[in-house]
């Protein structure tokens, strides 16, 4: 199993919800390799009871998963005939397939977004 090395964000900024900023919404903000302990910059400028709170974000890029036109192939016709044997159960065989004549390349799996 691989390790991931994952960046964090640590950033000072305005987190009361009643009052606007009297500065900069985020007065600091440093890329880090973990959250603890919180970095010298931001304990520089942290006041308690100001209004503006230190926070952690995770920076994390992970590849974007595609489905594969089969699967989308798949999901697809069996969304399609749940709603039709959901809605018109007598009649859902006959409107599916007037469905899949309409627009066979959608129900292939297409990507194409005139389909």
């Amino acid at each position: 199993m691989t390790q991931r090395s994952a960046k964090w964000r640590c950033t000072l900024a305005w987190r009361n919800p009643y009052e606007p900023p009297p500065g900069p919404k985020v007065l600091a903000a440093v890329l880090c390799e973990t959250p603890h302990p919180v970095p010298a910059e931001i304990m520089e400028s942290f006041v308690p009871g100001s209004g503006y709170s230190v926070g952690w974000e995770c920076i994390e890029q992970r590849p974007i998963r595609r489905w594969s036109q089969s699967a989308k192939a798949r999901v697809r016709q069996r969304n399609l005939r749940r709603r039709m044997e959901a809605k018109f159960p007598l009649f859902a065989e006959d409107f599916i397939a007037a469905e899949f004549a309409r627009r066979p390349s959608y129900f292939a799996g297409s990507n194409d977004a005139d389909c």
